[in-house]
């Protein structure tokens, strides 16, 4: 037993810089992509359907720093991740939808006077913290311009479980900040990356128990 002792000491400590040699350039490309990801802006592209997409470089970061960079700096965040027992992901999107001019055009226009046209023009504009709406109304239309409507959009993915020991569950929440807008449908996938096996825990922990056995032995 003596004989293979130098060999398990060895390869203990080769799986040991070859992890460590993942960890750092792990580390190091994260680091690259993050920087990257904070000073980008918003891109925009047409995408195969034909319409537009807005896209922009994503932040990798650990549990901790999840909460230290994004969480703790919006309080509503804060609210709705605090649902979750993990985290996975956390995305918010600002947008605005902004409609061209409607016209409706009336069946019939309003009766005109025998000696004197009615003819006449009224506008306005109205404008909430969930709507913009314009309007311009006259004998024979109303023509609506212009028409936006802001939103917030927080998507997040992670587990939740009903109870402290329950089991728990992946599960994607998409909350908009305007109450006029409802989520009528959400399909979320996620591409499962199998764990390398020297990072299993009962790796470890038979390398750990044949290293203690072999020095027993001694």
């Amino acid at each position: 037993m003596k004989s293979y002792f130098p060999y398990l000491i060895a390869l203990l400590l080769a799986v040991l810089l070859v992890h460590q040699c993942e960890r750092n350039v792990f580390d190091n490309i994260t680091s690259t992509n993050n920087i990257a990801a904070l000073t980008d802006s918003v891109s925009y592209y047409k995408n195969k359907l034909g319409t537009s997409t807005a896209s922009v470089r994503t932040l990798q970061l650990e549990a901790k720093n999840m909460k230290k960079v994004i969480i703790e700096k919006d309080k509503n965040i804060a609210a709705l991740t605090s649902e979750f027992s993990r985290l996975k992901s956390i995305t918010s999107v600002k947008s605005q939808i902004n409609l061209p001019p409607v016209r409706i055009k009336y069946t019939e226009p309003i009766a005109e006077d025998s000696i004197l046209p009615l003819k006449f023009e009224r506008k306005g504009f109205n404008k909430t913290d969930w709507y913009n709406l314009g309007y311009k109304v006259t004998q024979d239309s109303l023509i609506i311009y212009p028409l936006s409507v802001p939103t917030q959009t927080t998507i997040v993915t992670g587990f939740k479980r009903k109870w402290i020991l329950g089991r728990q569950t992946l599960t994607t929440d998409v909350t908009n900040s305007n109450p006029y807008i409802t989520v009528q449908e959400i399909k979320s996938a996620e591409v499962i990356v199998p764990e390398p096996l020297y990072k299993k825990w009962y790796v470890w922990l038979a390398i750990g128990l044949a290293g203690g056995a072999v020095m027993a032995s001694n």
